[in-house]
């Protein structure tokens, strides 16, 4: 059975840039293998055997003079790249070398054989080094590097848990064991992409990597944005971040910091900007939600969206004179835009609930029925923009039951301007 293959395209795509991104410290000229697939679940991690027929050269009689020979030699021809040559005399020398003063030979043999494309032997040398030196990094990066390029991710795994283990301040170690855990559906996959964060806090893709893993799992992502962006909150991109995720969940108070935090490093920071003017607008502190909207004008006069967000504040704020007006104006700046429409639409239904409270019951006059109707109006102006269509014909469909029927307007003289005194303001 073939290893799992995650759907998750969007955390795939950030999983795989990032790894593109961490150059890796490698102890040799990295190429790439074969594309080999391989069933996971019929691996066997390391050669049944260890022997190979370069055992023949050992010799109990050896000069020790003579392993510095091959050597030498081999050196040499490893220099220049004549890997199949060096690669006899490497042999020699690992066969014969009881003190471990050239136990370097694995990791070259194994370099040896990687340029040659034979990953069997690279594992084979990388094994029976193990087997002798078994905290040796190198033969531990060469086991794990070539298994994943394999496809042989849970062989790989341990070997990155034993190169983490030995150098825990190595990223890119840290990087791939992530990768590999997540691979393998492991949600110790958290854990090491926690570890790369932590290494480099300046890295938004592996902060936004962390939550992406974390949700993945079945975990709240917030809290890891938020430990991020507390590391250091001069980074603007960790602050949007976890700025934009704690908005997004409603935690409207906690979203205000760091968005302030982008604003301290960058004033004029619109979409920040914006964002803190939401925040308050969730807090029902409205004022101050305009405060922060009217900066965006200062820095960009023509912003229709921005115009359109203080409208609908005023609305709130049964204000609808001064709603209008910003409605009006975002109008003259862009006649095509329907959210304008929408807006105004929202301003009457406000105006509708604030006059119905006014009197004190909520029976539905024809002076509301005669501001429903132009609400209806609004709506469908808004809907010949196809940004809005959906949402103003839901709307328009909504107001049905609510706007003058024939008798009604018979019965008022087909009047069509309310005359109720809280209505006034329409008539100006």
């Amino acid at each position: 059975m073939k290893t799992k293959r995650s759907n998750f395209g969007l955390l795939m795509v950030l999983i795989l840039g990032l790894l593109l991104t961490v150059q890796l410290n490698s102890y040799a000229q990295m190429d790439e293998l074969e594309d080999l697939e391989v069933a996971q679940d019929s691996v066997k991690c390391q050669p049944d055997s260890f022997t190979t027929v370069y055992d023949k050269f050992k010799s109990d009689s050896l000069d020790p003079q003579q392993l510095g020979i091959w050597y030498s030699l081999a050196r040499e021809e490893y220099k220049y790249k004549n890997y199949k040559r060096a690669i006899p005399y490497f042999w020699k020398i690992l066969v014969n070398d009881t003190t471990g003063k050239f136990k370097v030979v694995y990791s070259k043999l194994a370099d040896c054989y990687y340029n040659l494309n034979f990953p069997d032997s690279v594992l084979l040398v990388a094994y029976r080094g193990l087997a002798k030196y078994p905290n040796n990094t190198r033969l531990h990066y060469w086991a794990g590097y070539v298994h994943d390029r394999l496809g042989q991710i849970a062989c790989a795994v341990p070997h990155y848990e034993a190169l983490v283990k030995a150098v825990p301040n190595q990223k890119s170690y840290w990087v791939k064991l992530a990768y590999l855990y997540y691979q393998l559906e492991d949600p110790k996959a958290i854990e090491a992409q926690q570890k790369v964060v932590e290494l480099d806090p300046q890295d938004v893709d592996a902060s936004r990597l962390l939550a992406e893993i974390m949700s993945h799992f079945g975990e709240d992502p917030i809290q890891a944005l938020k430990s991020t962006f507390e590391k250091d909150t001069t980074i603007v991109d960790n602050a949007m971040r976890y700025g934009k995720a704690a908005y997004e969940a409603g935690l409207y108070q906690d979203a205000i910091r760091p968005f302030l935090a982008v604003l301290k490093k960058e004033p004029k920071n619109t979409v920040a900007l914006e964002y803190v003017g939401r925040c308050y607008e969730g807090l029902n502190k409205l004022t101050t939600a305009l405060k922060y909207y009217k900066k965006i004008l200062e820095i960009e006069p023509k912003n229709v969206k921005v115009m359109c967000l203080i409208a609908s504040v005023y609305g709130r704020l049964n204000d609808f004179v001064t709603a209008r007006r910003y409605v009006r104006k975002a109008q003259r700046i862009d006649p095509g835009n329907g959210l304008p429409h929408l807006i105004m639409a929202e301003i009457y239904e406000n105006a509708i609930q604030y006059c119905s409270d006014k009197r004190g019951n909520n029976k539905l006059t024809y002076d509301d029925k005669l501001v429903y109707l132009m609400e209806q109006k609004e709506l469908k102006k808004a809907s010949k923009d196809p940004n809005y269509a959906s949402d103003a014909k839901r709307r328009i469909k909504q107001l049905e039951t609510l706007v003058p029927t024939k008798e009604d307007l018979f019965m008022h003289k087909n009047r069509l301007t309310p005359k109720e005194k809280c209505y006034q303001w329409i008539n100006q």
